[in-house]
Formats: C-alpha cells, sequence, structure tokens
C-alpha cells in the first residue's frame, strides 16, 4: 500500500486519500501557546502572504477535514514510557493539541481535540486552540475507499 501522507519538503504535507494539502508545521511551536480563533485566521492570512509551500489559498480546515488525520495507532517512546500520538508522526506535533477549525455560529467557533478526538465549541474570542493550516478540497468519499467496511 503506498503511503498515505507525502512530504513535498517545502514545508507542506500531501494526503493522498483526502487530495488535501496540510501545513506541515503548525502554530503552537512556533508561538508557545494556544490563541483565539481570529488569530488563528490571522495566522492563516500570514502563511499566504508568506506563500507557504509556494501557494496563497491556505484557511483553517473545517471538521472532516481535521477529523481525517485522527488516527490511534502511533505509539512512540519517550524517557522509557510509550504515548500514543493521534496524528501521522510526518505531521508536526508537539504540545497543543486543540486546533481551530474554520466552522462558526454565533460567537463560538469549533474546536477538535487530537488526545480525545473531540470537537467542542469555544467562544472565539477565547485562547483555547492552534491552527494547521490546509488547502484544496476533500472529497470525503475517498475516505470511505481508504476504509473499506466501515
Amino acid at each position: 500500500m503506498p503511503y498515505r501522507h507525502i512530504d513535498n519538503r517545502d514545508g507542506t504535507i500531501t494526503d493522498t486519500q483526502t487530495g488535501l494539502m496540510w501545513q506541515e508545521a503548525y502554530a503552537y511551536p512556533e508561538t508557545g501557546s494556544y490563541f483565539t480563533w481570529h488569530e488563528a485566521e490571522e495566522y492563516v492570512a500570514k502563511l499566504n502572504q508568506e506563500k507557504l509551500g509556494g501557494h496563497t489559498d491556505w484557511r483553517l480546515p473545517n471538521r472532516l477535514e481535521l477529523q481525517s488525520l485522527y488516527e490511534l495507532n502511533y505509539p512512540f517512546e519517550s524517557r522509557g514510557k510509550t504515548f500514543y500520538l493521534h496524528i501521522d508522526p510526518i505531521y508536526e506535533f508537539s504540545y497543543g493539541s486543540c486546533f481551530w477549525t474554520n466552522q462558526t455560529k454565533l460567537s463560538a467557533a469549533l474546536g477538535f481535540d487530537y488526545n480525545g478526538g473531540e470537537m467542542e465549541w469555544y467562544p472565539r474570542h477565547s485562547v483555547s486552540g492552534t491552527a494547521r493550516a490546509v488547502r484544496l478540497n476533500m472529497n470525503p468519499f475517498k475516505l470511505l475507499e481508504f476504509f473499506p467496511g466501515k
């Protein structure tokens, strides 16, 4: 089976199963803290100004896009203990597991937590999440092909 995630060697990763291109890094390691949904939008605008991977159409992902990266089976060793990442280790991942989505209602925005795989509505002005940008459009039916029989 070919690799699902391809490192493009320009700060981006292509998910061959969904057709999405993701930012390899994410905001938390760069900023050292969570930030508001509004700041997440500003962060993505900055990536567009900098032309990450040569592209200017980066955006915050929707919930299904973020959930498509959630996986249970990536153990790693640290200081004699086994931990589990819930995302392929090709993506940069450290502290800061709640990611903002582009989905909003009234004064709230939806966040996705990679620790527990849960969605939560947070006030847009709360310092509750981080950001990993995405581009292109996902075909959700391709996920069904990747997970046959489910």
